[in-house]
């Protein structure tokens, strides 16, 4: 059965039509890739703004601890005998505590 004899008008719409869905197809897709890249991007930004206020903080606990410990060498070199007092009293209390300890064991171990 032959086919039936199109004419131009009839071509020229199914042209339209299909150029029609391929720009709206086209611009569809371009949507997508561009969300996809903007979705990209900002996953890329949070994760620099994470490691910037990581390092901000590393930063900050090291300029403390260089801090207290310049402080502490001080205290050390202008007072020594207070440093040493301080320690004192608490080894004295540490032993204490470590003594009662013991002593409420051995008790228990002995009543139980």
């Amino acid at each position: 059965m032959p086919e039936p004899v199109r004419d131009e008008h009839e071509i020229k719409a199914e042209i339209d039509e299909a150029q029609e869905n391929l720009e709206q197809n086209l611009g569809q897709l371009k949507d997508a890739i561009l969300e996809k890249v903007d979705v990209k991007a900002r996953i890329e930004h949070a994760i620099d703004d994470v490691e910037d206020k990581a390092m901000d903080v590393v930063m900050r606990a090291r300029e403390i601890a260089m801090d207290l410990y310049a402080q502490g060498r001080t205290l050390v070199r202008e007072k020594p005998m207070l440093v040493i007092g301080v320690l004192g009293g608490v080894a004295l209390i540490a032993g204490a505590a470590f003594g009662i300890r013991h002593r409420l064991r051995v008790r228990e171990t002995v009543l139980g």
